[in-house]
């Protein structure tokens, strides 16, 4: 059995847009400046980067834990308003499943933003969703896409990772995955296990069958 773990934000669902307008807005009501630039700097989280970063941007104004914290108030907003997904991106999950395929939702993000935006995809899009309270360390460690192999039950040589930023290529090169990652907003350079393309509709399921023998072989079995 092999599987198809996919990141969330700027992935499959196109949050990355409202994120930065979330981080702007933020630090707008504290008259601070963010940029395009910090958003990079912070691309792919954890919170817990973003917290630090945020708080040293702002000069400590606020208690730790604040800019996280106001950060999921005003994104939740966002999702329930104004969430796209990318495009493909539902198309590829539906195939995976159709042909026997494993999936897993694999997000640094809260539960809570996570479980919104499952709202927004089939009920059977996914067999395991784990977010970053579900682990003790969120990427760019290997821990999420590790445990989320374990859950599947499947082995980590055999699944492949979806991914847009650095710090989740990271988590899914260091788990033992190979990954595809998608260079939408930051450059991503080759090297061993990665293949980088620059957006969800340059490829098709059949593709990633091809490119992937571990993949054909259980599409095959489960036929």
């Amino acid at each position: 059995m092999s599987a198809i773990l996919f990141d969330m934000d700027g992935t499959i669902i196109n949050s990355e847009p409202l994120w930065l307008q979330a981080e702007i807005q933020v630090m707008a009501e504290l008259g601070c400046h963010w940029d395009e630039q910090d958003q990079i700097n912070c691309l792919g989280g954890p919170m817990e980067r973003t917290e630090k970063y945020m708080q040293d941007r702002s000069g400590n104004v606020k208690p730790y834990g604040y800019f996280g914290q106001r950060l999921n108030e005003v994104m939740k907003l966002k999702f329930v308003k104004d969430l796209e997904l990318i495009p493909n991106a539902l198309e590829l999950i539906t195939k995976s499943k159709e042909a026997g395929l494993k999936t897993a939702l694999v997000t640094a993000s809260g539960r809570e933003l996570m479980n919104s935006a499952l709202t927004r995809f089939p009920e059977s899009s996914f067999d395991i969703a784990i977010s970053r309270d579900d682990v003790v360390n969120s990427k760019p460690h290997p821990e999420p896409y590790l445990m989320a192999a374990e859950r599947l039950k499947v082995k980590i040589d055999e699944c492949l990772v979806l991914e847009d930023s650095m710090t989740g290529v990271r988590a899914g090169l260091d788990s033992g995955a190979q990954v595809v990652a998608i260079s939408h907003i930051i450059s991503i350079a080759n090297e061993k296990n990665l293949r980088v393309i620059s957006n969800l509709t340059e490829i098709t399921f059949k593709q990633l069958v091809e490119w992937y023998p571990f993949l054909d072989r259980a599409v095959r079995h489960d036929r």
